[in-house]
C-alpha cells in the first residue's frame, strides 16, 4: 500500500505539472488595450502642439519591403568567434538598412544544438557565374584562419585525410552547403577559390558551429518547417522608421518613401574608428539625418578568463539630425532584437510568471517605480497585446529566450527622464494578407497588425518570433548649425546567456537595483530557493568531478542517504501493514455495512500497534521539492544546457534536454510528431532513459507491491500498471538528468530493500513476505478440520 501511494503520489505530481505547462495558454499581465485611432491629419499648428500625445497608429517598416537594389548587399562586423580572443561575440550588420543580421558566441559553452555538421563560417554566400560568392568573413572562423577574403569565389571543396565528407565542385551556394552537411567538426577540407583572375588552394580546419544568438528567422522557421512561407514578412533587429515629423507635416507618400530608404537603403558606413561602426543616412524629403552606431565591448587581457566579465553587449547609440534651417521635433520608432534560438523547440519548457509555461521567446519589460512584466509569445503572436508605457520611464525591456537574452537599457542621465513613451510587445516576423491589409489600413488599425495572420496553432505559438518596438518621445531639434540640431539616445544592448552573476552587472541608469537579473526567474518555487540550492550543490559537486551527470548521481547518493530513516521506517511502516492485514480483514467483514465502527474500529487497531498509516508520505513530500527543484534548474540553468553525461558521445550530449539515441525523423512520420506539438507527438529522436526510468518503476511495482488483498486492491494494482504506461508518454521528452535522478533514486531503492536487512517487526520477528502453506500441510489440515467442526455446529464442547 505504501509503495503504491509513494509511486501514484509521483505520478499524478508530474503529471500536473507538465500537463498544466503543455495544456493550459499562459495568463501573463497585459496592459488595457486602447482602440487605434484614425490617423493624424489636423494639419502643421495641430501636430506640433500634440506632438507629446499618442494618435495610436505607429509608423513603422513597411509590411511589404521593396526590393534590394541590384548590387549585392554588404555586411560588415565586429568582434570575433575565437574562444581565446578578446570578445565574447562576432556580430554581422547588413548596410542595407543598418541593421543587426547576426550574433555568434564565441565560447565553447554555447555551440549550435542543432546543426553537428562542421562549420566553414557565417560567409553569407550569393551564387555567381562561377561558384558561391563570400561575401563576409567573422573573425576567427576556420574560414578567416584559412585565409578567405570577401570577395572570394568558392569553386571547389574537397576533404583532407581520411573522412567520410563528400565533396566536388561548388556551381552554387546550395552546393557548397550540401558538401559541408556531410562533414564533421574536426574535419579538415580543402576550398579552391577564385581571386583576382586566379585559383587558390586553402585549407580548413572545421569545427562545431558556434550558436547564433541572433540570426535571420527563415534559419528557425526551417527547424519546424519545411520551407519558408512566400508571405512572410521580416523586420531585421535594431530596423528603425520615422514616426513623425513637425511642425511641417510630411505628406503620407514622402514619409513612406523616408522609410522605405530606411529600412532597404543602403547606409554609409564610417568603420574607421576601432571596434566601431557608424551608420548614417540622409532624408532630403523630411530635411533628416538619422545615424546609428554601433560600438563593441572587448574584454581587458586580464579578465579574458572570467565568463562572468561585462562585454556581452554593444553600445548602440541612435541620433537624428536636422538639416533645416528651422527647427524641428521628430518621433522615431525602433524596432527590437530578434531572431533568438528556438533549440529544442519539440521538447522545451520554459518557466513564465504567469499561470502555466510561457514560449520559448518571451518580452520582458520594466519602468522605473515597477515591478517586471512578463509577455508570453504565445499572447503576442495571437495578437493581445497592445502598446503601453504612457508616462512610464524605461528601466529595461528585452526578449527572454530559455538560457539566453537580448534586451536594451538606456543610458540616461537621470532615472526619471523619458526617451520612449510607448512600448509595444511585437512579433519581428510574421505572415500578411495584402487584400486584408488594405482593408485594415482604411479602418485605421495600426500598421504593423494591417493584414497580420496571426498563428493559431497553439504550440507554433509558443516559437513565434516575439520583439518588441519602442516609440520615441518627440525631440526637440534646433535649426542646423545651431546647439542642439541634433540630439542622441544611447543604449545598451546586451546579448549573452543567463548567467546571475553576469546579468546582475547590467543595471539600469542611475538605478543598480535596476539589473538584468531579473531574467533568471526559476517560477514560484524558486522564491523558496529550492531550485537555487540544487544549482549550488551540483556545481559543487561539479567542482570535484567535471562531469554534471555524476553530479547528478552525487546528489541522488546525498539525498537518499538523508533520507535513509525515513525509508527504513517506511519499510517497517510495509511490514505492519502486512502483519495487521488479517485483522484489518476481519474488522471488514464484521463492519462490512457500518462504515463509521469499521473506521473507528481500524483506528483502534492501529493506535493499539502504534501504526501511522501515513506514515510513508513523509518521504514522498521530502523528495517532491527536491524533483522540481531539479526540474527548474534544468529549465533555467544555461551552465547544465550542453553539459554531456559521457563527453564526446552525441547521445546524451545535454543533460537539459532529451538523451537522443535515435534520429528517427527519416522516418513518415507527420511534421506536428516531428515538432513535438501535442503529448502523442514524441518529436524527431528515440530517446531510451525514460523507458528505463518507467521500466524500474514497474520493477519496483513487481518486486515490493504485496499481493492485492482484495477486489479493490487489485483494480487498484492494474490502474497503477496503466498509470506508469501514460507516464510513458509524458517522460519521453523529459531532460536526460532528471530521469538520470529518477533512475539512480529507483536503484538505490532496490537496492536498500534487497541488500540491507529488513526492519524487525513490532512483534520483534523479520520481515518476510507471508506465503500460504503447502497443500497437505498440518497447519491446513487442523485450520480445514476447525472449520468443518464449526460447519457442524461446533464451538465449545458441552460437558
Amino acid at each position: 500500500m505504501e509503495l503504491r501511494r509513494y509511486l501514484a503520489f509521483f505520478a499524478l505530481s508530474f503529471a500536473v505539472i507538465l500537463l498544466w505547462q503543455s495544456w493550459f495558454g499562459p495568463r501573463p499581465p497585459v496592459a488595457p488595450k486602447k482602440n487605434p485611432a484614425a490617423a493624424d491629419d489636423q494639419g502643421a499648428d495641430q501636430a506640433a502642439n500634440e506632438d507629446d500625445q499618442d494618435d495610436g497608429k505607429p509608423v513603422v517598416q513597411p509590411a511589404i519591403p521593396a526590393p534590394p537594389p541590384a548590387n549585392s548587399p554588404h555586411y560588415l562586423t565586429l568582434g570575433s568567434i575565437d574562444p581565446d580572443g578578446p570578445y565574447r561575440f562576432a556580430a554581422t550588420f547588413n548596410s542595407h538598412g543598418a541593421t543587426i543580421r547576426r550574433i555568434e558566441l564565441a565560447s565553447h559553452k554555447y555551440r549550435d544544438l542543432h546543426d553537428r555538421t562542421g562549420y566553414l563560417g557565417q560567409l553569407e554566400l550569393l551564387d555567381s557565374n562561377v561558384g558561391a560568392e563570400v561575401l563576409v568573413v567573422p573573425p576567427g572562423s576556420p574560414a578567416a584562419v584559412a585565409g578567405v577574403l570577401v570577395g572570394d569565389v568558392i569553386t571547389a571543396v574537397a576533404p583532407e585525410g581520411n573522412n567520410t565528407m563528400t565533396g566536388g565542385d561548388v556551381a552554387t551556394a546550395a552546393d557548397l552547403k550540401r558538401f559541408l552537411a556531410t562533414s564533421k567538426p574536426g574535419t579538415s577540407v580543402k576550398l579552391t577559390v577564385a581571386r583576382g583572375g586566379a585559383n587558390h588552394s586553402l585549407s580548413a580546419d572545421l569545427i562545431r558551429k558556434p550558436l547564433d544568438l541572433i540570426r535571420p528567422e527563415p534559419e528557425n522557421v526551417l527547424l519546424y518547417d519545411e520551407k519558408v512561407p512566400a508571405d512572410l514578412v521580416l523586420h531585421p533587429s535594431m530596423q528603425i522608421a520615422i514616426r513623425k515629423v513637425g511642425p511641417n507635416v510630411p505628406a503620407a507618400a514622402e514619409l513612406e518613401k523616408a522609410n522605405q530608404q530606411l529600412a532597404n537603403g543602403v547606409w554609409a558606413v564610417d568603420d574607421t574608428a576601432s571596434d566601431t561602426l557608424t551608420f548614417s543616412m540622409v532624408l532630403p524629403e523630411l530635411g533628416l539625418e538619422v545615424v546609428k552606431r554601433f560600438v563593441i565591448a572587448k574584454v581587458p587581457e586580464d579578465e579574458s578568463k572570467d565568463t562572468t566579465f561585462r562585454a556581452y553587449h554593444l553600445d548602440f547609440d541612435v541620433e537624428v539630425r536636422n538639416l533645416l534651417n528651422t527647427p524641428q521635433t521628430v518621433s522615431y520608432e525602433l524596432q527590437g532584437p530578434n531572431g533568438l534560438p528556438i533549440e529544442g523547440f519539440w521538447y522545451s519548457q520554459k518557466v513564465g510568471r504567469g499561470w502555466s509555461g510561457y514560449g520559448i521567446r518571451d518580452v520582458l519589460v520594466r519602468t522605473y517605480g515597477s515591478t517586471e512584466k512578463d509577455f508570453a509569445c504565445r499572447n503576442i503572436a495571437k495578437g493581445d497585446v497592445d502598446a503601453f508605457g504612457d508616462g512610464e520611464s524605461l528601466a529595461y525591456i528585452g526578449v527572454d529566450a530559455q538560457y539566453f537574452a537580448a534586451a536594451m537599457l538606456p543610458q540616461k542621465e537621470a532615472a526619471d527622464e523619458r526617451w520612449y513613451s510607448r512600448f509595444r510587445p511585437n512579433l519581428a516576423s510574421y505572415r500578411v494578407d495584402k487584400e486584408q491589409a488594405a482593408v485594415d489600413k482604411q479602418n485605421g488599425v495600426p500598421d504593423d497588425r494591417q493584414g497580420v495572420i496571426f498563428e493559431r496553432n497553439s504550440y507554433r505559438q509558443r516559437y513565434a518570433n516575439a520583439s518588441f518596438l519602442l516609440t520615441s518621445d518627440s525631440i526637440e531639434l534646433a535649426a542646423t548649425g545651431e546647439p542642439g540640431d541634433a540630439q542622441a539616445h544611447r543604449n545598451t544592448l546586451f546579448a549573452g546567456p543567463k548567467r546571475p552573476a553576469l546579468l546582475a552587472q547590467y543595471q539600469a541608469a542611475r538605478a543598480p537595483e535596476y539589473s538584468l537579473d531579473e531574467f533568471v526567474y526559476y517560477g514560484w518555487f524558486g522564491n523558496l530557493g529550492i531550485p537555487q540550492l540544487m544549482v549550488g550543490v551540483l556545481s559543487t559537486f561539479y567542482s570535484i568531478v567535471r562531469n554534471y551527470g555524476l553530479a547528478i548521481i552525487m546528489l541522488t547518493v546525498l539525498v537518499r542517504s538523508c533520507m535513509f530513516p525515513l525509508s527504513r521506517k517506511q519499510a517497517k511502516n510495509m511490514l505492519m501493514m502486512q502483519e495487521l492485514k488479517p485483522e484489518m480483514e476481519r474488522i471488514a467483514a464484521r463492519y462490512k455495512d457500518d462504515v463509521q465502527a469499521r473506521t473507528k474500529a481500524q483506528q483502534e487497531l492501529w493506535s493499539k500497534h502504534n501504526y501511522n498509516p501515513m506514515g510513508g508520505c513523509l518521504l514522498m513530500f521530502i523528495q517532491l521539492p527536491i524533483f522540481i527543484g531539479l526540474y527548474r534548474a534544468l529549465m533555467v540553468d544555461v551552465d547544465l544546457r550542453q553539459a554531456p553525461l559521457i563527453p564526446g558521445m552525441r547521445w546524451c550530449s545535454n543533460l537539459a534536454a532529451p538523451d537522443m539515441l535515435l534520429n528517427w525523423s527519416g522516418f513518415i512520420w507527420p511534421r506536428w510528431f516531428l515538432n513535438g506539438e501535442g503529448m502523442l507527438a514524441l518529436g524527431p529522436y528515440l530517446n531510451i532513459l525514460p523507458l528505463v526510468t518507467v521500466g524500474l518503476f514497474l520493477l519496483q511495482q513487481k518486486m515490493f507491491m504485496p499481493p492485492a488483498a482484495d477486489e479493490q486492491a487489485e483494480m487498484m494494482q492494474k490502474v497503477m500498471k496503466y498509470m506508469m504506461l501514460f507516464m510513458s508518454f509524458l517522460f519521453f521528452k523529459v531532460a536526460a538528468g532528471l530521469c538520470l535522478y529518477f533512475i539512480a533514486s529507483s536503484l538505490w531503492g532496490m537496492a536498500e530493500r534487497k541488500f540491507i536487512p529488513r526492519p524487525e517487526s513490532s512483534s520483534g520477528a523479520t520481515s518476510t513476505t507471508p506465503t500460504p502453506p503447502p497443500k497437505d500441510s498440518p497447519t491446513k489440515k487442523k485450520r480445514s478440520s476447525q472449520g468443518k467442526n464449526k460447519g457442524k455446529g461446533g464451538g465449545k464442547r458441552k460437558r
